[in-house]
């Protein structure tokens, strides 16, 4: 997959954020699981690394509705997915990456939220 700059995304306004997020995670979802855990550790990474607090929640908050609109069994296997490619970082970037994410969940629509939880 090529690589993208995550923070540059983070910057977009919503909507092309939407877009943007939602033709990322498409690529990933077509790419063999060890190449998508790759590719989401990288991703979180960059954002644990460098990303401010409010650019990490914008992209928080965009890639839970995008997964909300996923049928269950997708977004079950995107969840378990995003997990291993958090918990394989360095602890400080994974707690980092769980307490935003964490945030966000509590943030979101309740609809979004449920679904997001629901399938964890």
């Amino acid at each position: 997959m090529n690589q993208m700059n995550i923070v540059a995304l983070a910057d977009l306004d919503e909507n092309e954020r939407l877009i943007k997020m939602g033709e990322l995670l498409q690529k990933l979802g077509s790419l063999p699981e060890d190449q998508q855990l790759t590719a989401l550790s990288s991703m979180i990474r960059e954002m644990a690394e460098v990303a401010t607090d409010a650019q990490y929640q914008q992209l928080c908050a965009t890639n839970l509705k995008l997964a909300a609109a996923m049928p269950d069994n997708q977004l079950s296997a995107f969840l378990i997915h995003r997990m291993k490619a958090s918990a394989s970082l360095p602890t400080e970037f994974a707690n980092r990456d769980m307490n935003h994410v964490q945030e966000a969940i509590r943030k979101a629509e309740p609809d979004i939220r449920e679904k997001i939880t629901r399938n964890m």
